[in-house]
């Protein structure tokens, strides 16, 4: 049989194609443009210069919708004057009388002159002239501005085209791999290299639609942009609960994955809402690899033994006492640089915490130095393990995971801290020293990267400006969240004054803030009473009211004014950087119903399973104490007996490398037993 065909379809007449049609409508104005430039330098050449000005000056600035309006309103006005002046004294049949038919002897002067009255005549035509040259050679094209943005209703997408909504039923995250502990940095992602193409500007997101201010650069159709260059720098947000000041945070992720930046997310209030919100935002902005914790436990155990140490001793409170801070120090220094290698988990950290283990790990004389400070720490070890035992006990293998900030483009970490009230502060400093070691040493080059820490005071860190200073250089940067000013921690003044935008919402104490954007002199009414004495007699007539004189006089203040600050409604915000300001209203994420209910199916679900918790290692064999010299004879001899006294199957001993420590289980007994490098 003979496949059936569709007929073919009739040849459409030919039509000029859109490159065509424009070139003609080009061709056209060009032709209309020649024509009138010469009859109005004819006629009014003055008006022509003016409209030529108007012109070039309305089609250059920010405002230029609202310039062209009052260009049309004078070019109406100059009509209706001309047409007055017109019907009233007919100047024009008499200019061109003189000029053309009225040929006395003195024909320059009388020339001169009526040119020059008939330009002053149309004087009024300037307006109408900027209008015409726009029209037959528009020049604001070149900067069009994008309309006003229209926030949409809950349940449609904002700023996302429908094309790249998910389809499936399963969210994308990080894939199970195995932990690295190499250095070297990984690829950056497939969406930070096509934004970050050559030639190809990032798409910008408005942060909202500007309410004032004097921020004018920033502004485009009456819409706030933040510059990439600004993203790459500090920033800090204060607003009181309710107010929308996580919507503002989400906002400022959905801005950087616009620009091509990691978004690394750390709530420390933990808020099923806010995750859920951030993975469908992320999602749907076609992020490829998402990370969410505690549905995926975090890899802590990546990098050096300096960079470990560092992360283990920046959980301790900074509230400790020097001499426990520096016994901590020595025995977290001995087990991280242990020979054999760096630990690998938290089990294996938590066996080396242990004196016969550290005995037995830096046996010989090479180690004297070591031995000599277990010797020292030895009636401090129990009891200064007991913090990192709690510690490990209360996130359960939470630092035990597969996947570190370099495995994914946007990362979301949530610590209750109604649940684990003390262990989420010492984790959310662990994770924080670990940013700032992938910032520097496993970050590839050229990824960008923006870290928002929501409650930034409960971390109470030390030398904020040095951390902000290295993470800005190594291409991080860090945006601060807290529900008031003091807030911020006692190291808010520093945090301050690293960042380079301060968003303000509705708080109680804003005036620490509003300085940043400087004082203002404005006019100050006063009113005087008259101080005049009534020396009249008192029956002669009623006392009069005393005179009031109202005087003015300029005074300086701030030019946010605190009051409108501790007024601002809900999404509403006060940006300053720069000693300029900006009141904005913040667009909300607008997610599609079907896409949040599936990231909150998902945040809610269970973690992923976790390591057993963390016990003793279980007790071997007792390790015979090191005795005088012998000799071969009587040692060979202690040797057989000892094999023969050996049990067919001896207890397993401590971890002596890290493939040992992932792969063993440890049990709820003693282990004695010594340790092979």
């Amino acid at each position: 049989m003979q496949s059936m065909s569709s007929p073919p379809s009739p040849p459409l007449p030919n039509r000029p194609g859109p490159i065509l049609r424009r070139r003609f409508a080009f061709e056209w104005r060009a032709v209309l443009l020649r024509t009138f430039l010469p009859i109005a330098a004819l006629l009014a050449l003055p008006s022509l210069g003016i409209g030529a000005l108007i012109w070039w000056r309305t089609s250059k600035t920010w405002d230029y919708r609202e310039r062209w309006s009052g260009t049309w309103v004078l070019a109406i006005v100059g009509l209706v004057v001309y047409g007055a002046i017109t019907w009233a004294a007919h100047p024009l049949p008499s200019l061109l009388h003189a000029l053309f038919v009225d040929r006395r002897a003195s024909f320059l002067v009388v020339s001169l002159r009526g040119v020059g009255e008939m330009w002053l005549l149309h004087l009024c035509f300037a307006p109408a002239c900027a209008l015409v040259l726009e029209w037959l050679h528009p020049l604001t094209r070149r900067v069009r501005l994008l309309p006003r943005y229209q926030a949409p209703r809950r349940g449609k997408a904002g700023s996302v085209s429908p094309g790249r909504l998910p389809t499936n039923s399963s969210l994308s995250l990080v894939p199970a791999s195995p932990p690295s502990t190499s250095s070297q940095p990984s690829p950056p992602p497939m969406s930070l290299l096509q934004a970050s193409s050559i030639g190809r500007p990032p798409p910008a997101e408005p942060l909202g639609f500007s309410l004032g201010g004097d921020l004018y650069e920033w502004l485009r159709g009456g819409q706030l942009y933040l510059p990439l260059e600004e993203m790459w720098r500090h920033g800090t947000v204060v607003g009181e609960p309710g107010y929308g000041k996580t919507m503002t945070l989400l906002r400022l992720a959905t801005v950087a994955v616009r620009y091509g930046m990691q978004v690394i997310f750390l709530d420390l209030k933990g808020s099923k809402q806010t995750a859920a919100q951030f993975v469908a935002a992320m999602h749907m902005l076609g992020v490829g690899r998402i990370a969410v914790y505690p549905q995926r436990a975090y890899d802590g155990w990546r990098g050096d033994a300096n960079a470990l140490y560092n992360r283990l001793m920046a959980m301790i409170d900074p509230g400790t006492h020097p001499y426990y801070r520096r016994i901590t120090s020595a025995l977290v220094s001995l087990a991280v640089n242990a020979p054999g290698g760096p630990p690998r988990s938290s089990q294996e950290f938590l066996a080396r915490l242990d004196e016969k283990w550290l005995k037995y790990a830096y046996a010989g004389k090479m180690h004297w130095y070591a031995q000599r400070k277990i010797n020292r720490l030895s009636e401090h070890i129990s009891e200064t393990s007991l913090a990192y035992d709690g510690f490990f006990d209360g996130v359960a293998g939470g630092l035990d995971g597969t996947f570190a900030f370099e495995d994914a483009d946007a990362v979301y970490i949530g610590l209750d801290g109604d649940a684990l009230k003390e262990q989420a502060v010492g984790m959310a400093r662990y994770l924080l020293e670990d940013a700032a070691h992938y910032a520097k040493h496993r970050k590839a080059p050229g990824v960008r990267t923006l870290c928002i820490i929501d409650e930034f005071g409960a971390l109470g860190i030390s030398n904020v400006a040095g951390l902000y200073e290295h993470m800005r250089e190594a291409g991080l940067s860090m945006w601060a969240s807290a529900q008031s000013h003091a807030g911020l921690g006692s190291e808010r003044d520093n945090v301050l004054a690293a960042s380079s935008i301060k968003i303000l919402h509705r708080c109680g104490d804003p005036e620490e803030l509003v300085k940043f954007a400087g004082q203002r002199e404005v006019p100050a009414f006063s009113q005087i009473l008259d101080d005049e004495r009534d020396t009249r007699p008192l029956l002669e007539e009623p006392a009069r009211t005393p005179g009031r004189r109202t005087t003015v006089h300029m005074q300086r203040q701030y030019a946010v004014p605190i009051e409108d600050v501790q007024q601002l409604a809900l999404g509403t915000i006060a940006l300053i950087t720069g000693g300029l300001h900006a009141w904005v209203q913040v667009y909300p994420i607008a997610l599609p119903e079907d896409l949040l209910q599936m990231a909150t199916t998902f945040v809610s679900a269970l973690p992923e399973e976790l390591s057993a918790p963390i016990a003793p290692p279980p007790p071997a064999q007792a390790v015979p104490k090191k005795a005088p010299r012998r000799t071969p004879a009587a040692a060979g001899g202690k040797d057989r007996q000892s094999q023969e006294a050996k049990p067919p199957e001896p207890e397993p001993a401590p971890p002596s490398s890290p493939a040992q420590a992932s792969g063993q289980r440890p049990v709820a007994e003693e282990d004695d037993s010594p340790v092979d490098f």
